[in-house]
Formats: structure tokens, C-alpha cells, sequence
């Protein structure tokens, strides 16, 4: 038989899954958001190579 500790542990555990999948997907939505900005930027600067005036 398992301990009670374990029992909750056991229990928590699709909850601290669904929590982390949340967060997951938080942090996916921002670096697409962050790529488009920055492509979105690089776009406004006219496609110039690095070094061009």
C-alpha cells in the first residue's frame, strides 16, 4: 500500500500537467509574436544587407 504522500502526489499530477502545458503554450505564443516582430522589422528596414547605407 502507498503512502499518503504519494497518493496525493499522484493524484496532483494532472493538474501540475494541464498547469504546465499552459504555460507551455504561453511561452510558444510569445516567441511567434517575437519572431514576427522582429521580421516585421526587418522588413521596414528596406532588406538592406548589414553593412549598406
Amino acid at each position: 500500500m502507498m503512502d499518503p504522500v504519494t497518493l496525493m502526489l499522484l493524484g496532483t499530477a494532472p493538474a501540475v500537467l494541464k498547469v504546465a502545458d499552459t504555460l507551455a503554450q504561453i511561452l510558444l505564443l510569445r516567441a511567434r509574436a517575437d519572431l514576427a516582430r522582429a521580421r516585421a522589422a526587418a522588413r521596414s528596414e528596406g532588406d538592406k544587407p548589414g553593412g549598406a547605407r
